[in-house]
């Protein structure tokens, strides 16, 4: 009988529907942890303390109400406290767009803002980041977290990113880091710990990556920098690096 109601909720229901409908029970959720002692840097909102996640749990990972992960907060506070991506006027494309921060960046009216995503349901519109449909040199900004694993063709994709972000432009890229591997370990039909399909496990090599698809890196560790009651307060997590990729010459 639940498989039945589920497939009449699909059915009935676009993936956009239903993906608004799950973030709501969040929103519900987040009252309920009401409190002090952490601060979720996405919704603004204080807490009793972050949510475990993961199916090996990470513990203080996800926001109670609005489901960020530590990545995702990581990246906002990185572009809100360290950039110029509030206040000037940007034209900005996000891959796989974070629910959340895709709520955030769509309300700035400094910037003009394009989301994308192999999948149309996802985001505003279906880019395949192997094959970007917008001219050269087009974007200030492009975001792109946790995506390269799972891109058939990374350095294709490393291509199309070089080749549509600004001379003076920044690429913000995330990725998973296996501290276990030295390279990147290629392998498709691989699943992560969330039962996505991963094309790669991407290793200690991965800056020397970006650097042979025509960037020049800068490696930031927002978690250290903020130091370890910041890190604790608002949930960065460990590890969670941020590439700012800028074009070689």
């Amino acid at each position: 009988m639940l498989q039945i109601i589920k497939k009449i909720y699909k059915t009935i229901l676009s993936e956009k529907t239903r993906i608004k409908l799950h973030h709501t029970k969040f929103f519900i959720r987040g009252f309920f942890y009401s409190g002090s002692k952490v601060t979720c840097v996405c919704c603004n909102k204080n807490f009793t303390k972050f949510l475990p996640h993961g199916n090996v749990k990470r513990q203080n990972a996800v926001c109670p109400s609005c489901n960020t992960l530590e990545r995702n907060r990581v990246l906002y506070l990185y572009l809100r406290d360290r950039t110029n991506f509030i206040y000037d006027k940007l034209s900005v494309l996000h891959f796989a767009p974070e629910y959340k921060l895709e709520q955030i960046f769509r309300k700035r009216k400094n910037l003009t803002y394009i989301s994308g995503d192999i999948n149309p349901e996802l985001a505003m519109q279906q880019v395949d980041i192997q094959s970007i449909g917008f001219p050269d040199n087009h974007f200030d900004v492009i975001i792109c977290s946790h995506v390269l694993g799972h891109v058939p063709d990374e350095f294709k994709a490393l291509s199309e990113l070089r080749r549509v972000v600004k001379p003076d432009g920044s690429v913000i890229i995330m990725t998973k880091i296996y501290e276990d591997l030295s390279a990147t370990f290629e392998a498709s039909g691989m699943q992560n710990a969330e039962n996505q399909e991963i094309f790669r496990k991407h290793g200690k090599d991965f800056p020397e990556r970006l650097k042979n698809g025509g960037f020049e890196v800068a490696i930031i560790d927002l978690a250290k920098e903020v130091g370890n009651l910041a890190a604790a307060k608002y949930g960065l997590g460990e590890n969670e690096l941020i590439y700012l990729c800028k074009r070689k010459a």
